[in-house]
């Protein structure tokens, strides 16, 4: 049982000292936390309901851990291909697709909850 809970214990350890990383190293993961603390106050101006905070929680974190994702590509490409590679430059632009596209529907769902918000 011990085991099991040092185990569990050192996930989680890994887990922040990867967001520790991430916000520290990576200008495009912090970037973004930025812009989600900014919509959270931003937010804070408007009576959302709970379901809208919980929506605008959920994005925020969807579109952060997109760019965790996306790092993590890029770091095992440039493992995998230090050189420039046609094949290696498509992977690295599909994680980023995928971060856009996640923003992108944050940003829409945003402006349709503050749309109603301002009703």
């Amino acid at each position: 049982m011990i085991s099991y809970l040092r185990r569990l214990i050192n996930k989680f350890a890994n887990a922040f000292s990867g967001i520790a990383y991430g916000l520290k190293h990576d200008r495009s993961i912090g970037f973004q936390c930025l812009i989600g603390a900014a919509v959270l106050l931003f937010g804070g101006l408007y009576g959302f309901t709970l379901s809208e905070w919980l929506f605008i929680l959920l994005l925020i974190c969807l579109v952060i851990a997109a760019e965790f994702f996306n790092s993590a590509i890029e770091k095992c490409v440039d493992l995998i291909s230090p050189q420039y590679n046609e094949l290696a430059k498509i992977i690295k632009d599909y994680g980023a697709a995928a971060v856009l596209v996640v923003s992108l529907a944050a940003l829409l769902a945003g402006l349709l909850i503050l749309k109603g918000a301002l009703r």
